[in-house]
């Protein structure tokens, strides 16, 4: 499985797009991985995780052709994970020769909704009939291809919304738990973890949500960092994670406060690895 990290920024982006704060200076400045933008992941070639408003520049910056993704996850329905507008621009005389005709998107049924509202009017029929949504429910596998994918609920948004964190197995054996948005998770996701390392044994890579750095979010709809080790520490005691296991932070803020080179160092410290634009993991 190859695993490609396309954004790794909190709504705002980082620099963020209206701040003057010191850390958004000294991203600026520093450039390289401190430059961040908005969510989204690719498994292979064809496995887009969220579809944020920074997904063309990610075509352009890493050379993608995106017409090769024929699966596409969307954790919520937050901006920066779901710009739904893009997908209205997916065939009819907007896109030609593509490798795959349909799309098969993967969600929560009030996302599919929110769809809808914002761009089905936008839509041409053309396009549509290529477009086939899945609706998921919290803990029903699916299967997408050669991946047999489990949405999980994230502690994330009001009550009220449905929030997906993934677990993605491929055909292979390789898997990874993709866990942001979300804060400290509920008592059935950790039944679910214990359950899966039992059965299972540990995945090959966690990416778990760090947006706060190095604030404490007392259980809030995302994580700090210290919230993160305490959270791969019950971890690593059921067995989710193992010796071999990749541990990403992942999905970061100027809020959080730490550049890239003071997360790597702190991350080291735990043995886990820090995620930036463009970064490729073989697993």
């Amino acid at each position: 499985m190859r695993f490609q990290f396309l954004g790794t920024a909190a709504a705002e982006g980082w620099p963020a797009v209206f701040c003057n704060c010191r850390v958004c200076k000294e991203a600026a400045r520093l450039g390289g991985p401190n430059i961040r933008t908005r969510s989204q992941s690719l498994i292979n070639e064809d496995l887009l995780i969220d579809l944020p408003p920074d997904t063309y520049m990610h075509k352009l910056k890493e050379g993608l052709d995106l017409s090769k993704v024929r699966y596409l996850l969307i954790t919520h329905k937050h901006m920066d994970h779901f710009y739904p507008q893009e997908l209205t621009v997916r065939g009819w005389a907007y896109s030609h020769d593509m490798v795959s005709e349909d799309l098969e998107i993967y969600c929560a049924e009030e996302t599919r909704d929110y769809f809808t509202l914002v761009s089905g009017w936008e839509l041409e029929q053309e396009s549509a009939v290529h477009l086939h949504w899945h609706i998921l429910h919290p803990f029903e596998t699916v299967q997408a291809g050669p991946y047999r994918i489990t949405p999980l609920p994230a502690s994330h948004m009001q009550p009220g919304n449905e929030p997906f964190v993934y677990h993605i197995v491929d055909e292979e054996g390789k898997s990874v738990l993709y866990l942001h948005d979300s804060g400290y998770y509920k008592d059935e996701v950790w039944e679910y973890f214990e359950k899966t390392a039992k059965t299972s044994g540990p995945v090959s890579m966690v990416s778990i949500d760090s947006t706060s750095g190095d604030r404490e979010t007392n259980h809030g709809g995302h994580m700090g960092f210290s919230e993160v080790f305490r959270v791969k520490k019950r971890m690593e005691e059921l067995g989710i994670i193992g010796p071999d296991t990749l541990c990403v932070l992942n999905h970061f803020s100027h809020n959080g406060h730490y550049l890239y080179e003071e997360m790597v160092e702190i991350a080291s410290r735990e043995n886990c690895l820090i995620s930036y634009d463009g970064k490729v993991l073989e697993l």
